[in-house]
C-alpha cells in the first residue's frame, strides 16, 4: 500500500524531497538522520528530488540527476537521498566548499580524513565514536570561511554508514559499541545511530585543524607520517565536489589549507591502534588557527567566477599565450590552475607544466616543438609533436589560451 503524498523537509534546507512511498519507509529515517532535525509534512514544498514506490522499486528522480535511479530497499534509497542532500546544500549556498571525507573533533578542531577508495574512513569513524571521539561526518563536510578568516567545517547530522560485512579490524570496542546502539541494516550497509552527545548536531561548526589521509593495508602496523604539501593539495582538490563556486576561490582556499595546516598519512590495519596514535598526535594544538584572506576578484569577473573566454577550433597555426584571468598555484614543483571560465581546476603534469611556462610568451606549436627538441635532444620529433599538439588542444578546449593573431575568429563562450 502506498501512503499519500508527503514531503521530507530537513532543517536548514528550503527544498525537500517529495515522497510517495510505503508507510514503513518512514521508520528508517530516524536511524539515518539521527542528528539532523526533519519533519514529514503533507504541505506542498519546493523539492529537489522525488522518491516513489512503483513496480516493486523505489524510484529516485531529480532535475539535477542524469537518470532515474531504482532501489529495492529503503536503506539504499536513503543512501542515494543523502548524496543528493549534499548537492542540495551546495546549490542553496554556493559559498560553501564541500569535501568528500570524514571529520572528527580533536581538542576543539577538526581533523579531516579525505575519502580514498577502501581506506576505511567510515569504519574508522565508528571506531572513533566508540573511543569517545566526537564525529562531525563520515562522508561529506561543508566548509565555510568566517568573517574573521577562520576556515571551518559543518556537521552533516547524518549517521555513519558501514559497508557490510563489518571488517574484523574495527576492533572489539567498536563491536561492543555497535551492539549498544540502534542500527539499520540490509545486505549491503548498516547505519549506526550515535547518541546525541557522540556526534555533532546538524550545522554545528568547528575550525579545521589538519588532514589525515588514510591507507589501510593488511598486516600494517599503525604509523602516522607527514606528507608533502603538493600531495596533500592534489588529494584535497580531488575530494572537493563544489561545482557552483568560483574555481579560483576554491583553489586558493585549498592551497591555503594545505600550506598552513599539517597533513599526514596514516597507514594502518586495525582501527584501535590507529586511533591511539591519532589521540596522541592531536591531544592539543600548538599553533594558532591560521586566518584566510579571500583573494581579490579578477577584472570583469562575476561573483560566480564566470568570464567570457575564447575557444579555438584549430590550434595548428598562429601564436598563443596564456589566457588572462587564470589562477595558478604551484606547490613543491607541481602546478594547478583554473580553467573553463573559472569553473574547473586542472592539475598539470610535468610536461603540461613545462608547456604552460613556454606559453608565458607568444608561441606557436612549431616553436614549442623546437624549444622542447632543444631541451630534450634524445626525444623523437614525432612524439614531441604529438605531445605538443595534444597539450595545445587541451589548453584551448578549457579556455586557457589566447591567440595573438588569427585569420580564424575565435568562438566566444560564456558559461
Amino acid at each position: 500500500m502506498i501512503d499519500e503524498q508527503k514531503y521530507l523537509v530537513l532543517e536548514g534546507l528550503k527544498a525537500g524531497v517529495s515522497l510517495r512511498v510505503k508507510p514503513d519507509f518512514y521508520d528508517s529515517l530516524p536511524y539515518i538522520f539521527s542528528h539532523w532535525p526533519y519533519e514529514i509534512t503533507s504541505t506542498p514544498s519546493e523539492v529537489f528530488a522525488s522518491l516513489e514506490w512503483s513496480d516493486e522499486r523505489y524510484r529516485l528522480s531529480s532535475p539535477f540527476m542524469d537518470r532515474v535511479d531504482r532501489y529495492r530497499e529503503p536503506v539504499n534509497a536513503i543512501c542515494a537521498i543523502v548524496a543528493e542532500l549534499a548537492w542540495a546544500r551546495l546549490r542553496e549556498d554556493p559559498s560553501l566548499l564541500c569535501l568528500h571525507g570524514a571529520a572528527a573533533d580533536f581538542a576543539g578542531r577538526l581533523v579531516v580524513f579525505p575519502a580514498t577508495r577502501r581506506a576505511g574512513k567510515s569504519t574508522l569513524s565508528v571506531a572513533m565514536n566508540a573511543a569517545g571521539i566526537r564525529m562531525f561526518t563520515d562522508d561529506f563536510l561543508p566548509v565555510f570561511v568566517s568573517g574573521a578568516g577562520i576556515i571551518s567545517g559543518i556537521s552533516s547530522g547524518v549517521s555513519p554508514r558501514l559497508r557490510l560485512p563489518v571488517p574484523e579490524q574495527i576492533g572489539e570496542n567498536a563491536k561492543a559499541y555497535m551492539a549498544r546502539r540502534k542500527t539499520l541494516s540490509n545486505k549491503q550497509y548498516t547505519y549506526v545511530s550515535p547518541l546525541k552527545t557522540e556526534n555533532a548536531s546538524f550545522n554545528e561548526s568547528a575550525p579545521i585543524g589538519g588532514f589525515v589521509f588514510l591507507e589501510r593495508e593488511d598486516g600494517a602496523s599503525a604509523e602516522l607520517k607527514e606528507i608533502s604539501t603538493a600531495d596533500a593539495l592534489k588529494t584535497i582538490i580531488k575530494q572537493n565536489f563544489s561545482r557552483a563556486g568560483n574555481a579560483g576561490d576554491i583553489l586558493t582556499m585549498l592551497q591555503f589549507l594545505s600550506h598552513n595546516l599539517p597533513s599526514y598519512l596514516l597507514r594502518y590495519d586495525h582501527a584501535e591502534p590507529a586511533i591511539e596514535i591519532l589521540k596522541q598526535k592531536f591531544s592539543a594544538w600548538s599553533e594558532d588557527i591560521p586566518r584566510y584572506k579571500p583573494r581579490a576578484m579578477l577584472e570583469n569577473e562575476a561573483e560566480n567566477g564566470q568570464r567570457t573566454f575564447s575557444v579555438y577550433r584549430n590550434v595548428s597555426y598562429g601564436q598563443f599565450e596564456q589566457a588572462e584571468g587564470v589562477e595558478v598555484v604551484s606547490t613543491d614543483g607541481q602546478s594547478f590552475l583554473t580553467g573553463r571560465n573559472g569553473q574547473s581546476i586542472h592539475y598539470l603534469n610535468e610536461g603540461a607544466a613545462m608547456m604552460w611556462q613556454i606559453l608565458s610568451e607568444p608561441t606557436s606549436m612549431e616553436e614549442a616543438v623546437e624549444i622542447l627538441l632543444e631541451a630534450f635532444p634524445g626525444q623523437k620529433r614525432g612524439q614531441i609533436e604529438r605531445d605538443v599538439k595534444s597539450c595545445f588542444k587541451d589548453f584551448a578546449k578549457n579556455g586557457l589560451l589566447n591567440r595573438i593573431s588569427s585569420a580564424e575568429p575565435a568562438k566566444m563562450v560564456a558559461e
